[in-house]
């Protein structure tokens, strides 16, 4: 099996380009400044003491890694096995956006179209530059922008920050005994509501990422507290997790159990008598987000948001069908309302899993 991995080397060229026309529609090769990505995690203000160039050189490095994540190896040049450098050239306007993107050298088979298309797809979600300075003033500047498609070998793990290696292609998924029923009644009838917030009715879901190891142990890699329901309630949801030692069977590759990750989410509604007006109203919110996830599959976006909208008039707080609707938004163009979504989930939580994009389109 193979993947693709693209490394995008960033080049300027360096003649100058006499002008034919009017000084404001001029386009230079070359000026004093050259233009520089402006991403939010690479600003002056960010990195007091930083130069010009270690500005410039994070900025490069973190478009690198931007479109590294974004960009799609064609499955025709895939199949093929074609490789390559495509080159795109654009202008950087003295606006900061990218204008009169097109391919000068393409290796066929889908490749220079879909660098067209995530270069085009950044300037609509906001991605600029500071642009090129030439004589105390902003100007168009003309850039190559070499991207290199190379295909190789798939490995079927990563090494995560921890040192664990995690498989992400494996021979038998990991299962829990008794199958996907027992699991779910295991969560029902072992998680545990926090005793002293039984009567606050706070209802919610708290996703957790779990590690199956090979000796079938489970354990929380990572939990988002959706609803920010608190430390108590995640602890309740690591304790429940805790209590299915012994009840996993591993994955595993090449005949031999690997350690692998699964999803795993725990839902809090409080038993009280007085917290089932509470619990409704939850138990709707849930079904007009799953009709808008079914409209979001179909490509509706406007009809998926008309469904979190009712949603978040039930949840206003609800960091989950705010990502949800932010995404929406952004696909639609609507970047400002996205923003409000993604600012807000960042409000409530201080913290988002969705950070490298909430920064491209929002800034920092």
């Amino acid at each position: 099996m193979k993947q693709t991995t693209l490394w995008v080397f960033l080049t300027l060229t360096c003649t100058f380009l006499s002008a034919q026309t009017p000084a404001d529609t001029t386009v230079y090769d070359v000026a004093e400044k050259l233009p520089i990505p402006l991403l939010a995690s690479c600003q002056p203000q960010q990195h007091p003491g930083w130069t010009e160039d270690s500005i410039r050189r994070c900025a490069e490095t973190q478009l690198l890694s931007i479109l590294t994540r974004n960009i799609r190896y064609p499955e025709e040049a895939r199949q093929n096995n074609i490789e390559g450098t495509v080159v795109a050239s654009f202008i950087v306007e003295p606006t900061g956006r990218m204008s009169n993107i097109h391919i000068i050298k393409d290796i066929g088979s889908g490749c220079g179209e879909e660098a067209l298309r995530v270069l085009r797809a950044l300037d609509t979600a906001g991605l600029r530059w500071v642009p090129a300075i030439h004589q105390g003033k902003p100007v168009r500047m003309k850039q190559a922008l070499p991207l290199r498609f190379k295909l190789q070998e798939a490995l079927p793990y990563y090494i995560a920050g921890s040192g664990d290696t995690i498989y992400t292609l494996v021979e038998t998924q990991p299962g829990f005994r008794g199958g996907a029923d027992s699991l779910l009644a295991f969560i029902v009838n072992r998680l545990e509501y926090p005793v002293k917030y039984r009567d606050s009715c706070k209802t919610g879901i708290i996703e957790m990422a779990l590690l199956i190891r090979p000796n079938g142990r489970a354990e929380v890699d990572n939990q988002l507290d959706f609803s920010n329901l608190g430390m108590d309630f995640q602890w309740q949801a690591l304790r429940m997790v805790n209590r299915t030692a012994g009840l996993w069977t591993p994955a595993t590759y090449d005949g031999k159990p690997v350690t692998t990750t699964l999803p795993l989410r725990a839902l809090f509604k409080s038993d009280q008598p007085a917290c089932a007006a509470a619990n409704e109203k939850f138990d709707q919110a849930m079904i007009l987000a799953d009709n808008g996830a079914e409209f979001a599959g179909q490509n509706q976006p406007e009809k998926a948001i008309e469904q979190w909208n009712q949603a978040l008039a039930l949840l206003p707080d609800n960091t989950e069908l705010l990502y949800y609707r932010g995404t929406a938004l952004l696909s639609l163009n609507r970047k400002e309302e996205a923003c409000q979504d993604f600012n807000r989930v960042k409000a409530i939580l201080g913290v988002t899993w969705f950070e490298p994009l909430r920064r491209l389109v929002c800034g920092w």
